[in-house]
């Protein structure tokens, strides 16, 4: 038997996940602990808790920190196939670099999306690795982590 409320969320979730609007909207309901409301910007609507259910770990979340700590750390086998799986990082990646570190990274970068126009469109080629790396090189004198092909 097909069960279709996953499905149906998952179009939802696909088609409504667009701009940093939209992004914002989950870290504010997450904020006012509104877990059972509705997110989306301009009308559109969805169950947070839907979207929470993608990540695991992200229903606990209490802050905007605590949703990019349970994304970044997704098990790779755990898709989505949406946007929030680029705010994966890998794990090799951030097995060397130390958690501090790490949670410093997420902290700059609830700060830069919170600074970001509701209305901007989230980047296609979005990089959790990248950005990683450009705040270790603006930190730490260009020092960085990369990977090789």
């Amino acid at each position: 038997m097909i069960k279709l409320k996953p499905i149906v969320s998952q179009i939802i979730l696909e088609a409504e996940l667009k701009t940093y609007g939209d992004l914002k909207g989950i870290l504010n309901s997450i904020k006012k602990n509104q877990k059972k409301g509705s997110i989306f910007s301009k009308g559109k609507e969805v169950a947070l808790d839907t979207v929470l259910g993608f990540i695991p770990g992200a229903s606990a979340a209490k802050t905007a920190y605590d949703f990019f700590k349970a994304a970044t750390q997704k098990p790779d086998t755990k898709k989505t196939d949406t946007w929030l799986d680029k705010l994966d990082i890998d794990d090799q990646i951030s097995a060397i670099v130390d958690d501090t570190v790490e949670n410093g990274f997420l902290e700059d970068l609830v700060k830069s999306i919170e600074k970001e126009s509701d209305d901007t469109e989230l980047e296609a080629n979005f990089n959790m690795n990248i950005k990683l790396q450009d705040y270790l090189a603006k930190k730490y004198k260009n020092r960085t982590v990369s990977m090789k092909p």
